[in-house]
């Protein structure tokens, strides 16, 4: 039987095909001893990059060879393999032809002549040229490869009509040679796994010295169809998207997230709170689409059908391409390209339920309720008329409760919220030049409260030219959304409400103003038309063109142009519950009540780069240079008007208003950045054993002080790939041995710039001689640096038989952190933005996955990850002493009950600190407390809080499964954390510091101290009197009773899907047919007993999707 024997490419390469020809060897050095004539053959095309077509069978039994060559010419080295035998070979291009000689032997015959030529051309789905595309006549063993130009001319004997195309990382296709003029083959998902998109250039994964990972379209959909921040959740634990235990699952919420720790201090507020102003959180990574910089809004709205992968850069080796951004991590995206050689029309709709969640609440029931204010003594006074009242009350209250009022006021601003979604994609022309694709779509997200939506309308149009070799795409984004929030308000205030309070009034039906006498009833102000919605268009062109200068040179440049509008309305009309207060009883305050805010920003993008790639091999070695530069700019802006006295909700224009807000006046924020930076990569591989890649980037940003404009990234990385050592070459159970190892520099500038630079103000209020005067908003410092992480990182793939495992272990230290420091008033200020202290990030993360099951129907993987961070300062000034000092009395104030955060050294940013409790004394009914001394105390003393936990966890990870048969498809999705610990809130809140006037929760019945010798978790209730003389109860402070270990599991994602057998659905004209159903969310175990969602539930999540082209 042929074989075609093809050269796996190990070196470092660049993403488009028109780049990816072949440089052969034509000079090798070889040794062999007693080696068959097969070995020869593997190694001279391991060395050279030839391919060869023999006869199996007449190689076979060929063997005791021997000889060695120095830097000799391919062909001396083939005609000492061949000395001796009946073959012969030819050199054709780039395949060596070995075969009998004339005459007969054992070797097959020669071909018969031809009864026609076939001619045609081959490339990707982008139009670029294939080389090295293997074509060979169906049922025959008789074929080519494609030229460098993608060209191929093969004979056709007689009765033989199809050719099979197949090429590396590309899905191969059978077509009739009528149909081979022009044939593009379609990246295979599977190959995506094995490279590396970096942004500016793609390298292959075997070669790849970095740290990174890389998620294909196809896992995003099998855990989720929701968005794309949801399927990295549950896919990805070194990238750790919290939840948000106040907003749980708002639609119009962003997440937060970081990669491999906390890297840097909060920054502190603006002073203005502009709605709709999503800009970058210092511990964020970087967001990279198409090449261009993103950010975290645009990619949560982001169509995931369009997505093709999604690639985490992680160390040093792999972010520093990005340089002064890059500290936090990079995250890249990749869209879909042109997918095939025809015009095809794909449309994608889905219907998503979601449903709340609200398993972790614990509250009283009516009777529950009534009881617990009985024993907390609400109804019992040492007044007797008094005393009188209150068993009324009580009575009046217990006939109520036994008559059947039990009034669940969780429900009622919630609902089971049905969005949908639906995608058009149009693919157009056959050209060899020109191509185009088009996308629609709209996504309806419905939030599980009511009136809570996030509505998105996008359109794309991906142009794509080729003029020999010149490469022009084009990619232009039109999206616009719109956030609408509930007005049913705080879902707080409904689990406050007592359940034995109506919603309705009794007498009417109607939804009641007062739940009880001064109390507002929070479902009224859903009925008054208040509005709170944002929205904002953005318009985004990417431009790239490619000039493939010579074989080896290739230049590309890049533009990219972003510009956005944002705009927001919060309008409270004047019977709304906000102005049910005493502050609002007299006549001019009257005409006060109603507001509008009306806010409106808007900002820009520009930036460019051009880059020119050098790739070369010769002999064993290959080099890839890599030289460029970039520039951008970013304009931000952001106004905001208050407005008042609106006397009803038909007013609901900032027109209507009475007049500005009292002591408020418009204002806003704006900012501009100007950077430019040069980067250099060297990449250089020998013989696909020893790879090490070199990256500098030299950055210049206006954010800066004007001394430290410019700042350098860099970094140094060495991978060594075992398997391809000749000792490890000659097996099939060790696939792959990768050891890696890298260091390098990044930095970060997630900062506002008037946080940093000279801010002036003008004085609105006064003249001088006609001017208007301005002043310094804040202290300047010319000297202040960039923060920069410094990444260490060693790791291994492995692939051993169906296992694939990937290690991992970094250190990084981050330094220069931008920091308040306290500075004398007498400058006028009395805080300075500056570069303090060191924290280090040190962690492990591993992945494995195997492969029980592989067949040509289907599969069966597991699959389980786990990453693990343990952040600490290392180095603190003291400047931030005053800081410390000003958490510590907060700490101390009698009305705090919270936690506060404080830094020192050795200890993490995230740290609990609480003072140390031995529990509730049975005599007295007090929390006993533990002095740093070791005495005990009945007092709190701030001073004496300790380290009681961290609130971030110590490991993350996931583990489950995904099975394929015949079209059918399910896949689980576990997820889990622990390590870390929580100060529980809820038992604070609702057991010990509650206010029994409202609803509490259900452990506040058995759990409270009443009388002596009485065992209780909870202490007896305490007041103080403030220093106006006025009675409060007393707060209990950050005490350790409260830390708690937090650990969790939950099942995140099942999903369920069939795709159709093309055979059947050819007969409507369609291509492709897929059903699939999701499950998100679906259970949490925790060892913790906490409220989440307190302003805005959490929610599970079910979706049925449909998949058509035709």
């Amino acid at each position: 039987m042929w074989l075609l024997a093809i050269s796996v490419w190990g070196a470092p390469r660049q993403a488009t095909a028109s780049e990816a020809y072949q440089q052969r060897r034509e000079r090798i050095s070889v040794s062999f001893r007693n080696a068959s004539l097969a070995e020869v053959l593997q190694r001279i095309k391991q060395q050279t990059g030839y391919y060869i077509l023999y006869n199996s069978d007449a190689v076979r039994g060929i063997g005791g060879i021997s000889f060695s060559k120095a830097d000799a010419p391919v062909r001396e080295v083939l005609d000492e393999a061949l000395r001796g035998t009946r073959l012969e070979y030819s050199i054709d291009d780039d395949t060596i032809v070995i075969r009998g000689r004339s005459g007969g032997g054992n070797a097959s015959a020669p071909q018969k002549a031809p009864d026609k030529v076939v001619s045609g051309r081959v490339t990707d789905t982008a139009g670029a040229p294939l080389v090295g595309v293997n074509i060979l006549i169906q049922g025959t063993a008789t074929g080519v490869v494609s030229g460098s130009d993608g060209g191929f001319s093969i004979r056709m004997p007689e009765g033989r009509d199809n050719l099979i195309f197949s090429h590396i990382g590309y899905v191969s296709q059978t077509l009739p040679s009528a149909q081979t003029r022009l044939v593009r083959l379609v990246q295979d998902e599977q190959e995506i796994e094995n490279v590396v998109v970096t942004g500016i250039f793609t390298r292959k994964k075997e070669s790849y010295t970095g740290s990174a990972t890389t998620i294909t379209s196809g896992q995003l959909a099998r855990v989720s169809n929701r968005n794309v921040f949801e399927s990295l959740k549950n896919i990805e634990p070194s990238l750790y998207i919290m939840d948000n235990t106040l907003m749980g699952s708002d639609p119009n919420t962003l997440p937060d997230m970081q990669l491999r720790g906390i890297t840097t201090f909060p920054s502190e507020s603006t002073g203005v709170n502009i709605k709709g102003n999503y800009q970058n959180r210092p511990n964020q990574p970087l967001f990279i689409l198409d090449g261009f910089e993103t950010t975290a809004e645009k990619v949560m709205d982001m169509d995931m059908t369009r997505i093709e992968s999604i690639t985490i850069l992680k160390d040093a080796a792999a972010k520093a391409l990005y340089g002064s951004k890059a500290a936090n991590g990079v995250i890249v995206i990749e869209t879909k390209r042109l997918a095939g050689n025809q015009e095809l029309v794909t449309y994608t709709g889905s219907i998503e339920v979601s449903m709340p969640d609200l398993t972790s609440y614990n509250l009283c029931n009516a009777w529950e309720k009534l009881e617990a204010e009985r024993i907390e003594g609400v109804y019992t006074s040492a007044n007797p008329q008094t005393q009188v009242d209150l068993t009324k009350r009580y009575n009046a209250l217990k006939a109520q409760v036994l008559g059947g009022l039990d009034t669940y006021w969780l429900a009622k601003p919630l609902r089971t919220g049905v969005g949908h979604k639906h995608t058009l994609s149009v693919e157009l022309g056959d050209s060899r030049k020109l191509r185009a694709m088009i996308d629609f779509s709209y996504n309806n997200v419905a939030g599980v409260m009511k009136g809570s939506e996030r509505t998105v309308l996008s359109g794309d149009v991906n142009v794509s030219y080729r003029k020999k070799n010149f490469l022009f795409r084009n990619i232009l984004s039109v999206s616009n959304t719109r956030s609408d929030n509930s007005p049913w308000g705080d879902f707080g205030d409904y689990a406050r409400m007592n359940p034995y309070w109506s919603a309705v009034d009794p007498q009417t039906g109607q939804i009641a103003r007062w739940a009880y006498d001064e109390v507002a009833n929070p479902m009224y102000d859903a009925t008054l038309g208040t509005l709170d919605r944002e929205t904002y268009t953005s318009v985004t062109d990417n431009f790239y063109a490619e000039w493939q200068a010579t074989e080896a040179l290739k230049l590309t440049a890049r533009l990219g142009i972003a510009v956005k509008r944002s705009d927001a309305d919060e309008f409270y009309p004047a019977k709304h519950s906000k102005f049910a207060t005493s502050a609002y009883e007299s006549t001019s305050m009257q005409l006060r009540k109603g507001s509008y805010q009306l806010d409106n920003g808007k900002s820009s993008d520009i930036s460019g780069e051009i880059y020119a790639n050098y790739a070369k091999n010769w002999g064993r070695h290959y080099l890839y240079v890599n030289a460029g530069g970039r520039i951008a700019e970013n304009t931000y802006s952001a106004y905001q008007h208050y407005a008042e006295g609106f006397p009803n909700s038909q007013t609901a224009d900032i027109t209507f208003a009475r007049q500005y807000a009292q002591d408020k006046k418009p204002v806003g924020i704006s900012s501009i950045t100007r950077e430019i930076s040069f980067l250099g990569t060297a990449s250089y591989s020998y013989d696909d054993r020893y790879n090490v890649d070199l990256t500098f980037r030299e950055s210049a940003s206006s954010l800066y002080g004007a001394d430290n404009r410019w700042s350098s990234a860099w970094s140094a990385s060495v991978a060594w790939n075992l398997h391809n050592e000749p000792f490890l070459r000659d097996q099939d159970v060790l696939k792959q041995f990768k050891i890696r190892a890298s260091a390098g520099l990044t930095g970060n500038q997630n900062y506002d710039t008037n946080e940093v630079l000279a801010t002036y103000l003008y004085y609105t209020g006064a003249t001088y001689h006609g001017q208007t005067g301005a002043y310094l908003s804040k202290m300047p410092n010319p000297a202040l640096k960039w923060e920069q992480r410094m990444d260490y990182n060693v790791g291994a793939d492995i692939t051993i038989h169906r296992a694939t495992i990937a290690f991992d272990y970094y250190n990084s230290v981050t330094e220069n952190m931008l920091t308040d420091v306290a500075i004398p008033i007498s400058t006028g200020f009395d805080t300075v933005k500056d570069n303090l202290g060191k924290v280090r990030n040190r962690g492990i993360e591993a992945k494995l996955s195997y492969t029980l099951w592989q067949g040509k129907q289907g599969f069966f993987n597991l699959f389980g990850s786990i990453a693990y961070n343990k952040n600490i300062i290392i180095n603190l000034s003291e400047s931030l002493k005053a800081y410390n000092e000003k958490m510590m009395a907060q700490a101390q104030d009698k009305s705090n009950s919270t936690p506060v955060l404080i830094y020192q050294d050795g200890m993490p940013m995230n740290a609990i600190w609480a003072v140390p409790s031995l529990g509730i004394d049975p005599t007295t009914g007090q929390e006993i407390y533990v002095r740093k001394d070791g005495t005990l105390t009945y007092e709190y003393d701030a001073q004496d809080q300790v380290v009681a936990g961290i609130s971030d966890p110590k490991y993350r990870g996931n583990f489950g499964f995904a099975a394929e048969y015949k079209g059918f498809g399910l896949s689980a999705t576990c997820t889990f954390l622990g390590g870390g610990q929580r100060y529980n809130t809820t038992l604070v809140n609702k057991v010990e510091n509650v206010d029994i006037h409202y609803n509490v929760d259900r452990r506040v019945l058995y759990g409270r101290w009443q009388t002596p010798g009485q065992n209780a978790m909870f202490k007896k209730l305490g007041s103080y009197t403030d220093e106006n003389g006025k009675q409060h109860d007393e707060k209990t402070r950050a005490t350790t009773r409260f830390v708690q270990d937090n650990n969790e599991l939950t099942f995140s994602s099942l999903s369920l899907y069939y795709e159709f057998n093309p055979r059947l659905i050819s007969k409507i004209r369609l291509k492709r047919l897929k059903l699939a159903f999701y499950m998100n969310n679906i259970a949490t175990l925790s060892s913790i007993r906490i409220e989440r969602g307190t302003t805005y539930p959490f929610a599970r999540s079910m979706s049925l999707q449909l998949t058509g082209t035709f």
